[in-house]
């Protein structure tokens, strides 16, 4: 109690920043895993199992993070509330893209088809967090992620995505 008071976590005085805008970034991805159940669950079996642990990688990483943020503000570390939220502009905008690129990827799907929005969003995605500084791990990141995408969706699972030119040749490829 002596230490925290000496570091003046006690005190009424204090500032601890809010937890609030670190939950955009999960609170999207749930959103995105409701939505994606949702697109599958009137699919065959398969894809409805992969939706399905889909959604759980999604849930537990998300679970994981909020008893992160509940233990910070049991400590005090952290408040529940948007304290220092423009305090970073960085990183408030980092957070504010991501979940406007969730959003996008979403809307434009239909538009742009399967693997040109998945290739899309992980490397603006990676761009957006580590910076251009990083341009080559977020296209290796994006290349690699779409193709196992392709792979286990398109190719062993056959969802039905929404297509384009590119998807339809792709499938030729493999299928």
């Amino acid at each position: 109690m002596w230490v925290a008071h000496r570091q003046g976590l006690n005190s009424p005085m204090e500032k601890r920043p809010g937890i609030l805008p670190e939950l955009i970034i999960p609170v999207g991805a749930i959103a995105f895993a409701i939505y994606y159940l949702s697109t599958v669950w009137e699919l065959p079996f398969q894809a409805k199992v992969v939706g399905i642990y889909v959604a759980s990688a999604i849930g537990i990483l998300s679970l994981v993070l909020f008893i992160r943020f509940a233990r910070e503000i049991i400590t005090r570390r952290k408040s529940l509330g948007f304290e220092g939220f423009f305090s970073d502009p960085v990183s408030e905008g980092r957070r504010w893209s991501v979940l406007a690129l969730t959003i996008g990827f979403i809307v434009l799907m239909p538009v742009l088809g399967f693997v040109v929005t998945i290739f899309s969003f992980v490397l603006s995605t990676v761009v957006i967090i580590g910076g251009l500084q990083r341009w080559r791990a977020a296209l290796i990141t994006a290349t690699g992620m779409t193709v196992a995408a392709f792979l286990i969706f398109i190719v062993f699972v056959k969802v039905r995505f929404p297509t384009t030119i590119l998807d339809e040749t792709l499938k030729g490829i493999f299928l």
